[in-house]
């Protein structure tokens, strides 16, 4: 005899070993499981064949594990990216401003000053550049 709760807790195994491991996609899946079961069996289908189009429809657990994979690379690729430019916005001027304040105390405008000072402004404003592109390419994706 056919047991849907042992059936749906199979199938939530085979997504954990599809590497869809964090809950809240997990139990929306399983949701949206339900409901496409409860829909079928209303239609008149089986229980068994309810379950299986339900199946079919979702999609396998192999498959749908490698688009969630593939979706967490992208969202941590963009949070790298953000997080580099922020790192970049805080530290370019870390270099350039004590290369100002010794400009302005010695007066001056030695490689010792102008390369500080260089470096610094272009770092800051990739770090600025990359994080904006990784607010706007996150914001893109959802």
């Amino acid at each position: 005899m056919f047991d849907l709760e042992k059936s749906i807790s199979d199938w939530r195994w085979q997504m954990l070993s599809a590497g869809i491991e964090t809950p809240i996609p997990l139990e929306e899946l399983e949701s949206h499981l339900r409901e496409e079961i409860e829909q079928r069996a209303k239609s008149g289908l089986t229980a068994t064949a309810a379950f299986e189009a339900a199946v079919h429809e979702i999609g396998q657990p192999k498959v749908l594990g490698s688009e969630f994979r593939k979706v967490e690379r992208t969202l941590m690729k963009k949070v790298m990216m953000i997080v580099a430019g922020i790192f970049g916005v805080l530290s370019g001027p870390a270099i350039f401003l004590p290369a100002f304040a010794k400009h302005r105390h010695e007066g001056m405008w030695g490689t010792e000053v102008v390369v500080p000072i260089l470096v610094g402004v272009v770092i800051t404003f990739v770090g600025a550049i990359l994080t904006v592109h990784g607010f706007r390419r996150r914001r893109a994706a959802y």
